[in-house]
């Protein structure tokens, strides 16, 4: 089986800074004050993802654009201090890095308020071609194809990924139910691996719901479908098999971060050729690690953390 340390993952895109606002109760209303507990910034989105991956010893790589700024310079600070290649990410002079503030109550409540980052358009550089090609996967968001100056690029960088032979996996994310659909049928098309949640079903299948409409989603390049479920764990549809996880029953403080931590572990068990019972239980154990800690970025979980989860309920896998 190939080790984590020698397995190369792309992140496109979805370079945001998260503003971790932690507060006494949701919702916020007006005239009903409350007293912000702490305030701390981190990566967040793809930050996630990258440190996610980082800390289970996957070698990860950052494509993407931020501002020159103080969100972007500390994102990328902290990106850098856990190994993440951010060499190639651009940052823009004229630019300014995505925001998004994140208000949790410590309860596993959550709100994003997200401000979309403007600069000038990028370009698919011959240094993102470079990294594409000694890649061993991509992932890409939906978030993404919000972000006027990426999104181009984006789905460009994707369709070279897989003239290159490269599986490319796609997370649309809830905020593709404000995109252009003709822009998620690109990024669709180009996916070999498509995470998502029942509710984002109808967001790339219109006129489809339910977990009975996850298979529709495979195609002849679409090979794998996995729906997250949250506490009840996840389920793995390819053409030939059908693989449900429970999940394990933990604490929640909160969910922020949890979903991008759990493709981060969930590509790279597959990538290593697991069977899909394994890489189903090591991603489920990578979301409930993260959800009994609070924020986002460096507090993904560790591999010491991953393990405890593992033998607390009985799986016999070795990661």
């Amino acid at each position: 089986m190939k080790p984590f340390s020698e397995i190369n993952v792309i992140s496109l895109g979805d370079l945001v800074a998260d503003l971790n606002i932690r507060i006494p109760g949701l919702p916020v209303e007006s005239d009903r004050h409350q007293v912000v507990q702490s305030v701390q910034l981190e990566p967040g989105g793809a930050g996630n993802f990258l440190l996610a991956g980082a800390r289970l010893g996957l070698r990860m790589t950052a494509l993407g654009v931020v501002g020159a700024d103080l969100y972007g310079q500390q994102m990328l600070e902290i990106l850098q201090s856990e190994g993440i290649d951010v060499r190639q990410v651009i940052c823009q002079t004229e630019g300014n890095t995505t925001l998004v503030f994140v208000l949790a109550d410590g309860t596993g409540q959550h709100v994003f308020l997200g401000h979309y980052g403007n600069g000038p358009q990028v370009s698919l550089t011959e240094e993102w071609k470079t990294a594409i090609r000694a890649a061993d996967a991509i992932q890409s968001f939906g978030y993404t194809l919000n972000e006027s100056r990426l999104t181009t690029t984006m789905l460009a960088s994707m369709q070279y990924a897989r003239s290159q032979g490269k599986p490319v996996f796609f997370d649309p994310g809830p905020h593709v139910i404000g995109v252009d659909f003709h822009l998620v049928s690109e990024a669709l098309a180009c996916c070999t691996g498509l995470l998502l949640t029942e509710d984002e079903i109808p967001l790339v299948l219109p006129g489809a719901s339910g977990l009975e409409a996850a298979p529709r989603l495979l195609t002849d390049t679409t090979r794998l479908v996995v729906v997250k479920r949250g506490p009840a764990g996840c389920i793995l549809f390819t053409p030939d098999e059908r693989v449900e996880h429970p999940g394990f029953a933990v604490q929640m403080r909160d969910t922020t971060a949890a979903g991008d931590s759990f493709a981060a572990a969930l590509i790279g068990a597959h990538l290593q050729g697991r069977p899909l019972r394994e890489v189903a239980a090591i991603a489920n154990a990578m979301g409930a690690a993260k959800v009994q800690k609070p924020g986002s970025g460096r507090q993904v979980p560790t591999l010491a953390e991953i393990r405890q989860i593992l033998v607390d309920f009985s799986e016999v896998i070795k990661i």
